[in-house]
């Protein structure tokens, strides 16, 4: 392909990426996600157990993924991510409400097919495109695509979330209808499926941006066997490169430890809201003013990565993690917000950061199987911290001695498990900067 050629297949590709990452990211259930399980007529074990074989699928699926992706080749993941995120959506549609145990088991259909489109789009997408600039020359831009990505996904969780939240209420939906004349109403139980249906639509822009993708490198031809064997030697090949070069082994380290317990907080946002006295009618608005703030923090981040270090921008963040956490457990009614913000911001400085720094250090054959690692860690540390945090909630109840059914008592619970999670942060920042030093002594993060 000559040069010319090269430019405009990556230029196609970064924005079928961008549109692609925008659609997949942001779903109009998100602002409903409990309620809509609930109100499908699942009951809160269930939800758990659910949530639990999402969180397990996507930890088996990660690498095994992100490995095909750079042996049989990304665009053919990406194709594969929205046929799951169709089919998990469709298996929403036609599930019964209330349905008993049939419902569970298409619920838990739906939460494996999700699982693998998050196991099959991540890395594959980022590696696609970022490969797409580099045969032309462009790497350089892959900080502003980045940007422009974040920016455009955090408009569209604002957009999705407003939308999703919307649908859902019957009197908001019945106030438009009597606006534009309709002669009917709607009642909860007739708009249960209408943020799935929606989110229906988001799949089939998916799956056509992942068709118009086009691979600037000839994917390996060879047998499934065949393909499968090269793919675990990949796998084992990213995992040694990783686990000997310092800079990768410390962004994967600092990526589990703010992750984890940031999105733990994201996990119990609507309970913390509730304990510091904002409205019920405010959650919506304040999840998607919080995302809004992806319209600026990319660039700030993108200006950081060029004028500081890693080092030093891994302790920005913890600074402001520290100051979010701990303002979580004074628990202050209404101003409570502010930590809270200080942590959203957080995750979306990391998640800058860690796409940055491992797209430029990886090598271009194994780029995908190292984001993947990246989404296994963070999610195998997700998950270690929520059973944490169970067994923290157990320990305190039995600390109290109290009746913890009544929901004062619970409140009493949950604020006292919030005081936890600053110290149990500094712990484990330390123990990063003492797992890297033990491991590899006082080298410099580079690659």
């Amino acid at each position: 392909m000559s040069n010319y050629d090269l430019e405009k297949t990556a230029w196609r590709n970064v924005r079928s990426f961008t549109v692609f990452r925008v659609f997949f990211s942001a779903r109009f259930y998100y602002p409903i996600y409990a309620m809509l399980f609930l109100d499908y007529g699942l009951t809160l074990g269930q939800f758990a157990l659910l949530n639990g074989i999402w969180a397990a699928t996507i930890v088996l699926l990660e690498v095994p993924s992100g490995a095909l992706a750079d042996t049989i080749g990304r665009r053919r993941l990406l194709i594969v991510a929205g046929i799951c995120m169709l089919l998990e959506m469709a298996v929403l549609l036609v599930a019964p409400v209330g349905g008993g145990a049939l419902l569970f088991t298409l619920f838990a259909f739906n939460r494996v097919l999700s699982g693998a489109a998050e196991a099959a789009a991540s890395g594959a997408d980022e590696a696609l495109a970022y490969d797409s600039l580099k045969a032309a020359g462009l790497e350089n831009e892959w900080g502003r695509v980045l940007e422009r990505v974040q920016r455009d996904t955090s408009l569209a969780f604002f957009f999705a979330m407003m939308i999703g939240a919307a649908v859902y209420d019957p009197r908001m939906v019945n106030t438009v209808l009597s606006f534009f004349g309709a002669s009917f109403t709607v009642e909860a139980s007739q708009l249960i499926k209408l943020p799935i249906l929606l989110t229906f639509g988001s799949g089939l822009v998916v799956f056509a941006m992942a068709l118009r993708m086009r691979e600037t490198a000839r994917p390996k031809g060879a047998s499934v066997r065949a393909t499968l064997a090269e793919s675990w030697q990949q796998t084992l090949a990213a995992g040694r490169w990783i686990w000997a070069t310092p800079l990768p082994f410390g962004i994967i380290l600092a990526a589990m430890v703010i992750d984890s317990i940031v999105r733990q907080f994201l996990t119990l946002a609507s309970e913390y809201w509730r304990v510091i006295d904002l409205p019920i009618a405010s959650y919506g608005l304040i999840g998607s003013g919080m995302a809004l703030m992806g319209l600026f923090v990319p660039t700030v981040a993108r200006l950081l990565t060029e004028k500081s270090t890693p080092v030093k921008n891994f302790l920005l963040v913890c600074t402001a993690v520290s100051i979010g956490l701990f303002g979580l457990g004074l628990a202050i009614p209404y101003w409570g917000i502010v930590p809270a913000v200080f942590l959203y911001a957080s995750i979306q400085f990391t998640g800058y950061f860690v796409s940055r720094y491992l797209n430029e250090v990886a090598p271009s054959e194994q780029r995908a199987t190292v984001l993947s690692f990246r989404g296994l860690s963070t999610n195998f540390s997700y998950g270690a911290v929520s059973l944490m945090y169970s067994g923290l909630i157990v320990w305190i109840q039995a600390q109290s001695g109290a009746e913890t059914t009544g929901e004062p008592a619970q409140e009493a619970v949950f604020v006292e498990s919030l005081q936890s999670f600053g110290w149990y942060f500094l712990f484990t920042v330390v123990l990063v900067f003492w797992l890297h030093r033990l491991r590899f002594g006082r080298r410099k993060l580079a690659a």
